[in-house]
């Protein structure tokens, strides 16, 4: 039996959209099938027992409940899949405001806009930071604000989220590109590995979308994830010390500045220093009037007039860089007018919208070209990473929010929606985009609706683009370093740490190892180290399974307490064996298989192995307990000379009786030598 959608397009049993066999097995026993609506049901009537009975499989291939019933031509599997994107319910899926903006209404606009103008004013100033953290100049930042909300409006499935520049992305930015491009004229990095950074990363989140490889951020743990984030942060906040403090000449290895910025401590800018510093403490200051929570009588009226007090202090939180930025450039404008030159301006800004071009992929700068061979050997590790940790940053976000606004959030839809946004922002002359936590969690403060509120804050950059830039020049640079410390001393989550160590100490090792190594190996590196580092301690159980070892009537009973797969059976053989022959006297090994559910090929020549020692020593290897699954792989395997009995009481009972030979099944034909006692 095949399901079918209407379309003809053969589908594997999903929940909720959900196609991973591993959430398959967690999920209830009834399982809806539909593509846009339901089609029918698989319960426990059907042929398979339970949902593990329905084992894994390969979205290509149609799934049926016969294995060795006739099979899709692939031509046909592709033209079915084809004729799928163009049906209603697909396009709908992928271009999620067709869905609710035809729910749209006037509240939800004023949400929207108070929103989305609230973000942009705290945008403007971050994508310029951000671009400088990136080395580049600072309309790059811009650049790289605008369209990409657009893209998101429409076809991003959070109504919190809000792509742009981040830090963490745009410090990898600077480490795998901006650090060896060559130099423009005006002393600036050349941006067109950062651009084709961007490109590169929307066509790998597109095919991981596609492909459903979103999971690989499945791979990355929590103590990872928080202990890179907290490195993170230290690395940027460190990397913004020197233009706080206004000196010059510091390297961006992590160790090597913290020691050259100790040497020339006598040499800063007090006036940098001073303006930086308490750009950090009003910044602080002002975001805790977000977290203000008014206590009111529930049997009397608000006036409006308090609500209109309460709703400025809330924006005057929510918009603090902003707020801070105006007023540091209104100072340095009012300073340089009475002839006071001692705070460093950001300086010119190229005004108006990027050219619109496909991106380059080589650079030629006066006589110097550097062929695309080069340019892509020099971003190689890159266009690996940055897409992966793009993707953590603005799915761990998404997720949050969507669990705290209680709704649901499409993996496969974020992970397209930020693919084609990078992509489109690369053509904008734009690098690599992502969601921040900051601009996010003022996105859903103020009480945005849908994501409509990228709208207006898009428009909002596009003002500052064409109208503000001349402006800018009058941002102290000491300002923006200030910003960026202040937004990421919030990422440095010590609290978290403290929860680890009380839960499991066992997880404080990636932690760890990834703080380390992302403050000293670097912070493009220090995710994967962790990474590694985790995936080890997943895998030792693996490798190192749990077997109990008993001994009744002359039999010991081994018995694995978790699945046998590679490559843990070689060590289940090697214990069983030996224990088995340390007494004088060799005992029969009963392999007790009850907690087995599957066997991979290594676990059964490892049996195979097994049974050949026991032979060797004069002894018996019986197999009792298997499931049924089990048991068939087993009977498959054909393993010579193999007892397979249903319990192991049923195994003592057999052999006790029987007089200890050295006689082997040898003569017996092929099809004989594995003796069942059970009922397959």
């Amino acid at each position: 039996m095949v399901y079918t959608t209407e379309n003809g397009l053969q589908k594997p049993p999903h929940v909720d959209g959900i196609t991973d066999p591993v959430v398959l097995k967690m999920a209830p026993i009834e399982v809806s099938l539909h593509m846009g609506k339901e089609q029918g049901t698989y319960n426990q009537n059907g042929s398979a027992n339970s949902l593990n009975d329905l084992g894994s499989y390969d979205p290509q291939f149609s799934f049926s409940e016969n294995p060795d019933g006739p099979s899709v031509p692939f031509q046909e599997r592709a033209k079915n899949w084809f004729r799928s994107l163009l049906t209603l319910d697909t396009i709908k899926s992928k271009l999620p405001i067709i869905q609710w903006l035809p729910k749209y209404n006037m509240f939800n606009f004023q949400c929207d806009l108070i929103a989305g103008i609230t973000v942009g004013l705290t945008l403007i100033p971050q994508s310029l930071a951000y671009a400088g953290i990136a080395g580049l100049a600072p309309q790059y930042g811009l650049y790289s604000a605008f369209i990409c909300v657009f893209i998101y409006c429409v076809m991003g499935s959070s109504k919190d989220i809000t792509l742009g520049p981040s830090a963490i992305v745009s410090l990898i930015t600077a480490s795998f590109a901006t650090s060896v491009s060559p130099r423009l004229p005006n002393g600036e990095a050349d941006p067109t590995m950062a651009i084709v950074l961007a490109f590169t990363t929307g066509l790998i989140q597109i095919f991981m979308s596609f492909f459903k490889l979103g999971i690989i951020v499945s791979f990355i743990s929590f103590p990872v994830i928080n202990a890179f984030s907290s490195a993170a942060a230290i690395t940027i906040a460190v990397s913004q010390l020197k233009t706080l403090l206004g000196v010059k000449g510091v390297p961006n290895d992590f160790v090597e500045s913290l020691d050259v910025i100790r040497k020339k401590l006598p040499y800063i800018n007090v006036w940098d220093m001073t303006m930086g510093m308490s750009c950090i403490v009003v910044v602080i200051l002002l975001k805790k009037l977000r977290e203000i929570r008014w206590k009111d009588d529930p049997d009397k009226p608000i006036p409006i007039y308090v609500m209109i007090y309460r709703k400025l202090i809330f924006i005057c939180g929510a918009g603090s860089t902003a707020i801070v930025v105006i007023v540091a450039a209104g100072i340095l404008a009012i300073l340089e007018r009475y002839g006071v030159k001692d705070l460093t301006p950001t300086g010119y800004i190229r005004p108006g919208m990027p050219e619109i071009r496909a991106p380059r992929f080589d650079i030629t700068i006066g006589n110097y070209t550097m062929p695309s061979s080069e340019m892509f050997s020099k971003i190689s590790a890159g266009i690996i990473v940055i897409p992966i940790i793009a993707l953590m940053e603005a799915m761990a976000i998404g997720k949050y929010f969507a669990r705290v606004n209680q709704y649901k959030l499409d993996p496969a839809q974020e992970l397209l929606s930020y693919g084609i946004g990078n992509l489109v922002t690369s053509f904008f002359q734009g690098y690599t985009v992502t969601g921040t936590f900051s601009r996010t969690a003022i996105n859903s403060q103020c009480g945005v609706k849908t994501p409509l509120g990228n709208i207006f804050t898009g428009v909002i950059v596009i003002i500052s683009l064409y109208f503000l830039t001349p402006l800018f020049y009058y941002i102290p640079k000491c300002a923006l370093a200030g910003v960026i410390i202040a937004a990421v001393l919030a990422m440095v989550d010590i609290q978290s740490f403290k929860m680890l160590y009380r839960a499991n100490k066992v997880d404080v090792v990636p932690y760890f190892v990834t703080f380390a190594a992302t403050l000293l190996i670097g912070i493009q590196w220090g995710i994967f180290v962790g990474m590694g580092v985790s995936l080890l301690i997943l895998l030792y159980p693996i490798a190192r399974p749990k077997v109990l070892f008993s001994t009744v009537q002359g039999f010991m009973i081994v018995t694995p307490t978790h699945g046998l797969d590679f490559p843990g059976a070689e060590y289940l053989e090697i214990k069983a064996l030996d224990r088995a022959l340390q007494v004088e006297k060799p005992h029969n090994i009963i392999l007790n298989m009850e907690h087995l559910s599957n066997m991979d090929y290594s676990a059964i020549q490892s049996l195979r192995s097994l049974l050949s020692g026991c032979e060797l020593h004069g002894m018996k290897l019986i197999l009792a307990q298997g499931q049924k699954r089990v048991k068939k792989q087993l009977k498959v395997a054909n393993l010579k000379n193999a007892i397979i009995v249903d319990t192991v009481d049923e195994a003592i009972k057999t052999f006790r009786s029987q007089p200890e030979t050295a006689e082997t099944n040898e003569e017996k034909d092929e099809e004989d030598e594995v003796f069942f006692i059970s009922r397959l």
